[in-house]
């Protein structure tokens, strides 16, 4: 019985990382900027999801996994505030990532710190509902679930932060315009 209660587990275990684990690696990776810690951070939470016989039955499994990660990044934020880490380090990305991945890891850094610098600015809730609809593209009702906040409140924090960026885009773009004029 052990046995075969094992093997479903393996199995829904594997439907639960083929569907979120591409979605829960970017996640993590737009928190922290680092490949290899990011995958570290998905892994962890999948072999607790499979430790936790409970954890399979989660009512709403999406959110939970995106709760786990969050909180995950969290926990590493701070531990590297402690031991004053830089906030990219290339070379923490395995070789074998470089020939294996579909994705450029530099274009992938690249990518980050552009979008880490344009949401740098804005209040840290804002900037998290913004990456978790544009970057992780959940839905104002699964960012409210994750968050345990009303979806009114999700939706005003995106309203508010889209608005900062397109200011701070437009003052970019008129400075740049205003220098071709000379």
């Amino acid at each position: 019985m052990e046995e075969s209660d094992g093997r479903n587990r393996l199995k829904e275990l594997e439907h639960v990382i083929t569907e979120f684990q591409d979605q829960l690696f970017r996640f993590a990776f737009f928190r922290i900027g680092c490949i290899a810690d990011s995958q570290d951070i998905v892994q962890d939470v999948f072999i607790k999801l499979y430790h936790d016989r409970d954890l399979l039955m989660v009512s709403n499994l999406k959110n939970y996994l995106f709760r786990c990660v969050s909180n995950a990044c969290i926990d590493y934020q701070r531990k590297k505030q402690r031991n004053h880490f830089s906030q990219i380090d290339k070379t923490l990305i395995p070789l074998e990532m470089h020939e294996k991945a579909t994705i450029n890891p530099m274009s992938l850094i690249e990518e980050y710190k552009r979008i880490d610098s344009l949401l740098d600015d804005l209040p840290h809730e804002q900037a998290e509902i913004i990456r978790l609809r544009v970057l992780d593209d959940l839905s104002f009702t699964e960012i409210a679930q994750i968050f345990k906040i009303p979806v009114t409140t999700v939706k005003s924090r995106f309203k508010y932060g889209i608005d900062k960026l397109k200011q701070k885009i437009d003052k970019k773009e008129g400075v740049r315009h205003g220098l071709q004029g000379m």
